[in-house]
């Protein structure tokens, strides 16, 4: 019965919560429902990469600090919105909401342009955050904005890290760890042996039954995403602790040595258990789990070496702010602030305008239509399935079986399936088939299919064949001759990497390739995979390469044909110069919009000043007087400071309602102004100078 009235108890309290609140609630959804209009098959594909691969799996916390960030500024925001109305409402209130629509279309820009590169997926989720600092001037004002862009920016870690930069530091940290490691291990006596000629650096273990047993430490084992998952994590400390900036930088570098130390001891500890207890155990066992008890126990040291040892206070105390004698008579009066000591009175205690809905109804519909317009997906995606009921060796209607191009016909033919190179790379397929042309003086052109559930997964030719050698203090194992980006298609933003390189091994190889998403029918299940398709040429050393790639652009269009991607066509169609030149003029509007509000605002004074001086009474040139001499001493001021300091140098009782009369004649004037600083996360009404 006791569980009973507790659940009871929360029900009732779940209930009262959202009666009060249900607005806030309900334009939370609204607005995540905007967001999720534009990009909610970027984050469809974020979840799984993360999900599928350990490189993104920190990600996955990214939503829950955000949340917190979130959270830890509701008051600054409701005290900002607050703020907003208790001002004189004027013409320029209305420039933040026309930026905010400029950010929306720039975050649109960033959004499109990046479908037409090799890598979509990143621009599009870099202008997620553009995007929702666009939404909150829109809905909300410019110190909204202020008090969120922390929590904003650090959606930016949703954002996959480049893979050169991922393969480029891992690769050194991967030589780091396994030396230290293997010096470890010879100091403890282990038969151990370390190996870096080939590939990854490998150390071999001579176990207790007399097998050898090889660990290749790559860019997995490195410890590069444990150092992402620390530099997001430090990030959120560095926000939300109370500290100086120089311990905050101070505790960032020392996590990124015990994170260095623990994964040392985490490798030499996966070779230990599997001389002790055997390989499979070591492998299957810790290996799976080492990697989040890494970041769990670098975490736990972090916070307990920033509190005992920085002095760190990680989360500050609550503190709620007294009360004033003030303070009754404002909340009596239904006040937002206490003009007094600064309190926030009223949370939330009001219902959402009617302009707000109105804005938030009209940024929905705007999302929508953007949204069907532009029809920018990340990847192209095949309508017809692809059938391996059968094996993916004898799948169906991969590719078309006849080609035709410059009156040579080509007949499709399935070479073999690299199963070793499909464990290596966690791949459900590479399948490798060639176009054989009739005539024997042509080029035959190889394809390669790399299938997979995660995008992670099928590497570029860049990454394996140079990125992952320069990270290990290697020459490239090819010279590049050309690299560029082309468009396959006209009518879809599939986007076709075209690379040349020359191979030691004494040939040429012409490579274009591109990625796409298609329905795949196993047997009774049907699933959605990723598919990389490489086209290949190889000739000798020193011809002239050119001549061939309109030749593989042909047989790349004919494919992508075949394979029948979605063509809905754009009601807007920009080209490239175009979408560069309007996120350019969005730019220089935004710029100019600011730099005309500004110097408006400073005629303003200026002129004011001078009419002040003229016809302000005595009592007036004093207040200000005294109000720039305390902002001398302190940039935010309370109305109660104000009054002790006017008291002070005047001699005099000042009714406290002829202070604030005074202290809004001055902010009309433009000579100071209201706003808000956070005090431990809570909101405290001050007054700045303007003029000094």
């Amino acid at each position: 019965m006791l569980l009973v009235e507790k659940i009871d108890t929360w029900l009732k309290r779940g209930f009262v919560l959202i009666r009060t609140y249900y607005q806030h609630i309900l334009s939370f959804v609204l607005i995540a429902l905007a967001i999720f209009i534009v990009y909610g098959s970027d984050l469809e594909i974020l979840v799984n990469e993360a999900l599928q691969s350990e490189a993104l799996s920190h990600i996955l916390l990214v939503p829950f600090f955000a949340a917190v960030l979130f959270y830890l500024k509701r008051d600054l925001v409701a005290a900002s919105v607050n703020l907003k109305k208790s001002r004189k409402e004027t013409a320029a209130q209305y420039v933040d909401e026309v930026i905010g629509v400029a950010l929306c279309l720039i975050a649109f820009l960033v959004y499109w342009y990046g479908s037409y590169t090799f890598n979509p997926l990143e621009y599009h989720l870099v202008s997620l955050p553009i995007f929702i600092a666009g939404v909150t001037l829109i809905l909300l004002n410019l110190k909204a904005l202020t008090v969120l862009i922390f929590p904003i920016l650090f959606l930016l870690f949703l954002t996959p890290p480049p893979t050169d930069f991922t393969y480029a530091v891992g690769g050194g940290l991967a030589n780091i760890n396994t030396q230290a490691s293997y010096s470890i291990l010879k100091v403890f006596g282990l038969p151990v042996t370390l190996s870096s000629t080939y590939g990854p650096p490998t150390l071999t273990l001579t176990t207790a039954g007399g097998n050898p047993a090889s660990f290749t430490v790559d860019v997995a084992c490195s410890g590069i995403y444990s150092l992402i998952a620390f530099a997001m994590f430090a990030a959120f400390l560095a926000f939300i602790a109370s500290a100086s900036v120089v311990r905050k930088i101070g505790l960032f570098f020392l996590g990124f040595l015990i994170f260095e130390i623990l994964n040392i001891a985490r490798i030499t500890i996966i070779v230990s258990i599997a001389f002790l207890l055997g390989e499979e155990i070591a492998m299957l066992v810790f290996h799976s789990i080492a990697g989040l008890v890494l970041i769990f126990i670098g975490m736990l040291l972090i916070l307990f070496i920033a509190e005992k040892f920085f002095k760190i206070q990680i989360l500050p105390k609550k503190q709620e702010q007294m009360p004033c004698p003030k303070c009754k008579k404002s909340l009596e009066g239904f006040k937002d602030f206490c003009l007094n000591c600064g309190r926030h009175l009223g949370a939330y205690r009001e219902k959402l305008s009617q302009r707000f809905w109105l804005k938030l109804g009209m940024l929905i519909i705007g999302c929508s239509i953007v949204a069907y317009s532009i029809h920018a997906p990340t990847f192209a995606f095949a309508q017809g399935p692809v059938e391996v009921t059968s094996g993916w060796e004898n799948a169906t209607n991969v590719f078309p079986s006849k080609l035709e191009y410059a009156d040579v016909n080509y007949s499709l033919r399935f070479l073999y399936r690299d199963m070793d190179f499909e464990k290596v790379a966690r791949q459900d397929a590479s399948l490798i088939y060639a176009y054989i042309p009739n005539n024997m003086s042509k080029s035959t052109i190889f394809v390669l299919v790399g299938v997979a559930s995660s995008i992670s997964n099928l590497h570029s030719w860049e990454v394996c064949l140079i990125t992952w050698q320069t990270a290990q203090g290697k020459y490239p194992l090819v010279t590049t001759l050309d690299s560029r980006d082309v468009q396959l298609l006209p009518d879809v933003p599939i986007i076709a990497r075209y690379l040349v390189f020359e191979s030691p091994y004494n040939y040429t190889q012409i490579t274009l390739y591109w990625y796409e998403k298609a329905t795949f029918k196993t047997g009774i299940t049907v699933e959605q995979k990723y598919v990389r398709i490489s086209l290949i040429i190889m000739k000798p050393i020193g011809i002239d390469y050119r001549q061939y790639e309109e030749e593989l652009h042909k047989v790349g269009q004919e494919i992508g044909d075949y394979w029948q991607p979605l063509k809905t066509q754009s009601l807007i169609s920009l080209g490239i110069p175009a979408q560069q030149l309007l996120l350019a003029v969005s730019l220089v509007f935004i710029a100019s919009t600011k730099t005309i509000q500004y110097s408006h605002e400073w005629r303003k004074k200026t002129n004011n000043l001078k009419i002040f001086n003229n016809t302000a009474s005595p009592e007036e040139k004093v207040a200000l007087q005294t109000f720039q001499e305390i902002a001398k001493e302190k940039k935010k001021i309370v109305t109660s400071d104000f009054a002790e300091a006017l008291k002070r140098k005047t001699r005099k009782n000042i009714k406290f309602d002829d202070l604030t009369s005074v202290l809004v004649r001055l902010e009309e004037y433009g000579f100071i102004k209201r706003d808000v600083e956070s005090v431990n996360n809570k909101p405290r009404l001050v007054w700045k100078t303007l003029v000094l």
